[in-house]
């Protein structure tokens, strides 16, 4: 996201935001300049209007923009970003955003586009919170006029304007200063290595710190250049060192450096770049040699040239291992060729060889090895491959070495197998070098065949013979569960199985049935080769148990439970208990069963505190429930009292409150004391009253307050819990009194609509209402009280509302915080605080101070007044001055108003605004300044144009002059060109002129004058619309000079105008039929003609000349800077 600021700089707004004629281009300034801000795909362009609020503009777009004094706003972009003005070959500049990289410019511009200078960074502030800079406002170009249509984005943008900026002096005074670093000095120069130290700007040694407000210590940016003086640089180093060692360059390369100074976001320019040459070195590592040729004894080499790195390569040295694996290389070539042939070399083997180059500075380090085979014989076929053992899922293999290799000899070994019968493809299943093999993840009980190859570098060999072999059969899977057969007796059961589903591939021979006696869980299987069914537990028949043992009480019984345990019965039949079931015989005789599981201990809850209560026990199994137990009787003990009701409020006064309750049950204990708790909220409840009574008075509370309380009784067993919460509302009273009232400054009193000469903005808290809302405001002025009601104001809003109050006319501004800003236009009626009569000038103005205070009301009634402050009113604005003109003409005029000798408004700073009328009938603004006079140029003639002017000083705008009406004058013809004389037969001659065509519809005339002899004066010979005219009865050896203007006949006013005349034109008439010429002589003779140049031809022969100077100097220039 871009975002910039835009501040108006007490403008007029203009109608509607449209403009229909742009300031420079109506009076011609020429620092006035038009720039473009880049929207590019995916990114936001923020702009803030002049009424404060943003507007956002979607990539991709082009924003024309304009610049009233040829400076580039701030544009804050995000984090990691930077923007850049960018201008092209016709001298229009853009504003992109690019990636924080030297290196990165936009890709849609050429490359002759450079950046010129950085703007600051983004600023990290929130869009509703930028801060108002008082810096230059750069109105967009919203006129299809102003601009080509390319340069308008894809969508309509609304209009924005912004007000004038000042231009930074410190940020160009710092700049300056950081402009005068000096060239870095280049020390230690090696081939891939140089030192660079530099020092701080001239202006930073010469200037103490108190008189250039900057620290000693700056950023620095070291920029280098592999592509000559002028090439592209790139930015190697960033801090605050004065030195810096350049790594990883190239040897015998010619290298150029500069060095920035920046501080604080403000970079100055270079330094004078200052270049190097990096010494020479030892040649870059090699490629690995690459065989071209083999036979069985021997194997040509070759290999390409390695960079020099400035020195020449004198010789390679080519090294081996003569064949022999992890041993030392030693030297098989050694000379300046590329490429080597060895002979005498074993068949099929392997050779490692690696290169080095070597110059005049050293040798290179080695390439990497590689490895090279000579030319040998396929092998032999293999024998069948031997079957070692066989598994359910593997089969290992092994076979013997081919016979007739060398044991130095590669040999491959390839096992392929034929998985099924039907199946006559073999599939490969190992290739390495190794002679045993285990074939896995195969079938159970399948038969398999085997088939082994041989190869090396030269071809694979013929198939071994088949080998056939077969895996084992795996063990059977489990049967199925067992399941009971006939009646199961006490002593006695039958069971019966399925076969299982899977027999390993083999016929079943016996089955094995296991049986555990007592819990089935520990029942396993007796073989781990054997996979045993799921167990079937069975039971044979038992008895139910005994009685049990009266239940014993653990620990002593409390208020409301009552914990028992006892023991497993005597059984028979050693069958296991199940369950339990505990019996409760209540005080009113009532029997019920308060416990079934099967634990030995249980706790009985929910009991009357102070009860006798009887229990028994009985046991259950497979064989049913055995008797009760005898019964135990339990005695619970007394317990703490019951929840209270929710006490009862009673209000006895606006500030006192009567709680009373009522006692809880009793729980076998009377009740000692009760606790009550009051307070604002839950969680600020504290211990109100303590003690025996019922009943308790609260004082001392606050006005439209709320506050809750609750009850607890207590007695020797414990506390009992706290009662229900009851809240209360203290009825409401009058407001507070107002804490803080001021006045607010002159910045915020633009923000209302009427004149700060005759209201003041009073600001002040809100008070604390009491209960009741703050319906009003009376604000006493001495002798005059105004009341403020508040209408339909929420206090969440941050808008300004208008309403009327009888004659007081008010305008509110509720804040966020809860601050109210008031403007009271009723004050100009107090004499205390502005003494004016209704027709007093400004000048006549007097200002007294008043003293001011306000109370807050609301529908109890008005609360105390506030502090009293102290307040006085602005002078009146200036009146506007006369407006005239001074000078008209054709395309310009020149007004003048007031009298710029006066020294009347000299110490009043005043500053004058003029306004034209465009085509659309609204008036946009010219000119702003102190100024008595201004020329406006690039009129239309004969046009009449609507102006108004409007004067402002610290008062305010003061309003806008009667409309003045002022018109342009017509245009005189322009001079022409001397006119052509032509002799024709006897004593008369042609004279022809160039043509004008109709100025804006008037008819154009011409009148031509001759010049005879030595005659002072021209005569007139001929005035028409004609082009042409003859003359006749001329005399010889006598000089003539002709000469023509043009006329313009007004038809409006029935005026003519006359334009300059043209260069005269000399002719004189001979008897041998040669006319001689002045300034522009011509002659009939055909080929005299051809022998003088007509001006077409004499411009173009000017145009060759100069063009043909040009490439002279240029083929010079290009060629001393590459030498």
């Amino acid at each position: 996201m871009m975002m910039t600021d835009q501040i108006p700089l007490e403008l007029p707004p203009l109608l509607n935001g449209e403009v229909a004629m742009m300031p420079h281009i109506v009076n011609g300034d020429a620092s006035q300049q038009v720039f473009f801000v880049q929207v590019n795909p995916g990114e936001t362009f923020t702009i803030r209007a002049e009424d404060g609020t943003l507007q956002c503009i979607q990539g991709p777009a082009e924003v024309p923009m304009m610049s009233p004094n040829g400076s580039i706003p701030p544009i804050h972009v995000p984090p990691g970003y930077i923007s850049q003005v960018i201008e092209d070959n016709t001298g229009v500049r853009r504003v992109v955003v690019t990636p924080q990289s030297p290196e990165c410019y936009p890709p849609s511009y050429p490359s002759a586009i450079s950046p010129t200078h950085h703007l600051p960074p983004y600023l990290t502030h929130h869009p509703h919170f930028i801060h108002n800079s008082h810096t230059a406002f750069y109105p967009p170009v919203t006129g299809p006029g102003d601009m080509p249509p390319q340069f308008f984005p894809q969508h309509h943008l609304p209009p924005t304007i912004y007000g004038e900026q000042e231009f930074d002096s410190e940020t160009k005074r710092v700049q300056d200063i950081l402009s005068g670093m000096e060239k870095p000095q280049v020390t230690n120069i090696q081939a891939r290595t140089v030192s660079l130290s530099w020092s701080p700007p001239t202006g930073l040694l010469n200037a103490d710190r108190h008189n250039n407000g900057l620290p000693y210590t700056c950023t620095y940016e070291v920029a280098l250049s592999d592509k000559g003086r002028d090439g592209k640089y790139k930015i190697i180093y960033s801090g605050e060192e004065l030195e810096y060692n350049l790594k990883d360059l190239r040897p015998a390369t010619d290298y150029h450096v500069r060095v920035y100074a920046m501080y604080n976001s403000v970079k100055g320019s270079c330094s004078e770049p200052v270049s190097f040459t990096t010494h020479s070195s030892a040649p870059e590592c090699p490629f690995p040699p690459k065989p071209s040729h083999r036979t069985k004894s021997s194997l040509t080499l070759q290999w390409k040239a390695p960079i020099d790195n400035g020195s020449k390569i004198t010789s390679y040295l080519l090294e081996w291992d003569e064949g022999k694996r992890n041993s030392g290389f030693r030297e098989c070539y050694f000379g300046s060729q590329k490429h080597c042939k060895l002979t005498k070399l074993c068949p099929a083997l392997g050779y490692t060889f690696r290169l080095a180059a070597q110059n005049d500075i050293g040798t290179s380090g080695y390439s990497q090895e590689v490895v090279c085979y000579t030319a040998g014989n396929i092998p032999q076929t293999p024998s069948a491959p031997r079957l070692v053992r066989a598994g359910v899922t593997w089969i290992s293999l092994q076979w013997n070495k081919v016979e007739g290799c060398t044991p130095e000899e590669v040999i491959s070994y390839t096992l392929e197998i034929q998985e099924e019968d039907n199946d006559s493809v073999f599939h490969p299943k190992y290739t390495g070098e190794e002679q045993a093999c285990t074939v896995k993840n195969l079938r159970r009980s399948t038969q398999y065949k085997f088939r082994l190859f041989a190869s090396n570098v030269e071809g694979k060999s013929s198939p071994s013979e088949v080998l056939v072999c077969t895996t084992s059969p795996d063990r059977p899977g489990p049967p199925t569960r067992p399941v009971i057969k006939g009646p199961i007796t006490s002593h006695g059961f039958s069971v019966k199985w399925d076969p299982p589903q899977d027999n390993g591939g083999s016929e079943i021979l016996k089955y094995l049935l296991e049986i555990s006696q007592g819990s089935p869980e520990g029942a396993n299987c007796s073989s781990a080769l054997l996979q045993c069914s799921e167990s079937l537990p069975v039971r044979t028949l038992s008895v139910a148990p005994g009685q049990c043992r009266a239940p014993r009480v653990l620990g002593k019984p409390k208020h409301k439970e009552v914990q028992l345990q006892w023991d497993v019965p005597p059984s028979e039949s050693g069958c296991p208990v199940s369950e339990y079931s505990v019996e409760m015989t209540a005080p009113e005789e009532v029997v019920s069963e308060v416990y079934h599981g099967p634990d030995l201990e249980c706790t009985v809850s929910n009991l009357l505190p102070g009860a006798t209560y009887g229990f028994r026990v009985r046991a259950l199994n497979d064989g049913g429930y055995g008797p009760y137990s005898e019964a135990t009787e339990v005695t619970t003990a007394a317990g703490p009292p019951g929840q209270c009701r929710a006490p009862s409020l009673s209000f006895l006064s606006d500030t006192r409150v009567l709680v009373s309750w009522e006692s809880p049950e009793c729980s076998g204990a009377d009740i000692s004391e009760y606790r009550l708790e009051w307070g604002e909220d839950e969680e600020s409840l504290q211990l109100a009253y303590s003690g025996t009574d019922t009943c308790f008075e609260i004082s001392d509370l606050s006005a439209a307050a709320h506050y809750c309380c609750r009850l607890q009784a207590i007695n020797q067993a414990g506390a009992g819990p706290y009662s229900d919460l009851v809240t209360c509302r203290i009825p409401a009273s009058v407001p507070d009194a107002v804490s803080v009232l001021s006045v607010l400054e002159d910045e915020h009193v633009g923000a209302c609509q009427l004149s700060p000469s005759v209201c003041l903005v009073l600001t002040w808290e809100e008070p604390c209402s009491n209960g009741a809302e703050i319906t009003s405001y009376n604000i006493d002025l001495g002798d005059v009280s105004i009341p403020v009601t508040l209408l339909s104001i929420k206090p969440s809003q941050n808008a300004m509302r208008r309403m009327e109050l009888g004659r007081a006319s008010v305008m509110l501004l509720m804040a966020l915080r809860g601050l109210i800003q008031e403007e009271l236009s009723s004050i100009r009626h107090s004499p205390a605080l502005l003494l004016q009569k209704a027709d007093a000038s400004p000048k006549h103005c007097v200002k007294h101070p008043g003293w001011i205070r306000i109370q807050a009301v609301n529908e109890i009634g008005a609360g105390p007044f506030s502090h009293f402050i102290k307040a006085k009113t602005r002078p009146l604005p200036p009146l506007p001055p006369r407006l005239e003109c001074a000078a008209a003409g054709p395309q310009s005029l020149k007004l003048k108003w007031g009298d710029s000798s006066s020294k009347l408004h000299v110490a009043d700073d005043m500053v004058y605004i003029l306004q034209i009328e465009d085509r659309n009938k609204r008036f946009i603004p010219i000119y702003r300044g102190p100024s008595h006079t201004y020329k406006i140029q690039r009129l239309t003639e004969s046009t009449c144009y609507s102006f108004r002017i409007q004067a402002v000083n610290d008062a305010g705008e003061g309003p806008f002059s009667e409309i003045c009406t002022f018109c342009t004058t017509k245009s005189v013809p322009p001079a022409i060109k001397a006119p052509r004389v032509t002799q024709l037969g006897g004593n008369s001659c042609e004279i022809t002129w160039e043509m004008v065509p109709p100025m804006k519809g008037d008819p154009v005339g011409y009148v031509l004058q001759v010049l005879v002899g030595r005659e002072s004066e021209y005569k007139q010979v001929y005035k028409g619309e004609e082009t042409t005219f003859h003359i006749s009865g001329l005399q010889v050896n006598t000089d003539y000079r002709f000469r023509v203007c043009v006329c313009r006949r007004c038809l409006d006013t029935s005026q003519e105008l006359s334009g300059p005349f043209s260069p005269s034109v000399a002719f004189a008439l001979q008897r041998n039929d040669i006319m001689l010429a002045g300034e522009m002589g011509s002659t009939d003779d055909p080929k005299m003609k051809s022998m003088i140049p007509t001006d077409e031809q004499f411009a173009a022969l000017i145009v060759l000349g100069f063009a043909s100077l040009s490439i002279i100097f240029a083929c010079i220039l290009q060629y001393f800077f590459m030498k």
